[in-house]
């Protein structure tokens, strides 16, 4: 099975850490984090930081921009350092409080999920207006679809750059089931002209493990290497496709039809997202050659394509 993680181990991580920080640094240890970055907590001085050690330079300014912009509206880790060491790009937070939700014990996670919907419901709030463009952000800060629908479908057009270029070649060299691809595909972008024009800040891949949270308090929203303009529903998706157990999107329209508010087409716009993300999964678990978490991703593809007809 592939891995798309720089090559780092504890020791090499030591080694760098104390070049790059001018003071001895104390207490590292891994954090496991994401499939594209080697993570690791470290202390200095009185205080404790987090570093990612990237594969890639291509978020590292854009994570930054994130930081610098919204961290002071948002339980975002504050980024005080970016660079590259030894040719590998790197960016350096402020650890915050708290444990990765996914880590706790359900009790926890349940008595989480009031804060939770109410930090998603001021990140829903935050103004976009001063961008423009729909789809992945770029370090400038602007996107570059013109639609949201536009984005959606040019993510699964056979031309790609950097990570997934070349990616159809996966039908042949793969696992990749090309008639479950395009009928997953098909739905999706069927359900997605049921998105609305406006435009919110997305964090892109917000599920319980890029979540901190402390006595029942969300402390910190980690890794927006796949923010984006868009529908705030997907990552109201997101987290459904991962957790469904919480019922977290019905408590988000529960909260919202509390305050007055209604949110058009919601049962169409979470279906189309959840199999956006799916789809997503199965080409990334095909490049990584990973069988057992592809057959998991389809298991949760195919009710939802019931649900599509």
């Amino acid at each position: 099975m592939k891995s798309f993680k720089p090559e780092m181990t504890m020791e090499r991580a030591k080694q760098y850490l104390q070049t790059i920080e001018s003071e001895t640094i104390a207490d590292i240890t891994p954090i496991e984090m994401g499939e594209l970055s080697k993570v690791f907590r470290y202390r200095l001085g009185t205080q404790s930081f987090v570093i990612h050690f990237k594969s890639g330079n291509e978020t590292v300014d854009k994570v930054k921009l994130i930081s610098d912009r919204y961290s002071s509206v948002m339980p975002i880790p504050r980024i005080v350092k970016v660079g590259t060491y030894d040719g590998l790009p790197y960016t350096i937070t402020e650890q915050a409080a708290g444990v990765s939700v996914i880590m706790q014990p359900k009790e926890e996670i349940v008595r989480v999920i009031p804060d939770l919907i109410k930090q998603f419901a001021a990140m829903n709030q935050v103004r976009v207006d001063h961008t423009s463009g729909y789809g992945w952000i770029t370090p400038s800060g602007e996107a570059t679809s013109t639609s949201w629908t536009d984005w959606l479908a040019s993510t699964f057009k056979e031309e790609q750059e950097g990570f997934y270029e070349g990616w159809t070649s996966l039908f042949e060299s793969s696992f990749l089931e090309k008639n479950v691809f395009d009928q997953t595909y098909a739905a999706m972008i069927d359900l997605a002209q049921y998105a609305p024009k406006e435009r919110y800040l997305v964090h892109g891949d917000f599920h319980l493990g890029n979540m901190l949270s402390d006595d029942g308090r969300i402390t910190a929203i980690v890794d927006w290497e796949m923010a984006m303009y868009g529908d705030f529903m997907f990552d109201a998706a997101v987290l459904h496709l991962w957790v469904p157990q919480i019922g977290f999107p019905h408590r988000l329209r529960e909260f919202w039809e509390r305050e007055g508010k209604e949110i058009a087409h919601f049962e169409k716009r979470l279906l189309s997202y959840q199999l956006f993300k799916g789809l997503d999964g199965l080409r990334f678990y095909a490049k990584k050659g990973d069988k057992p978490s592809y057959e998991f991703m389809k298991s949760h593809l195919i009710p939802l394509l019931k649900q599509a007809e």
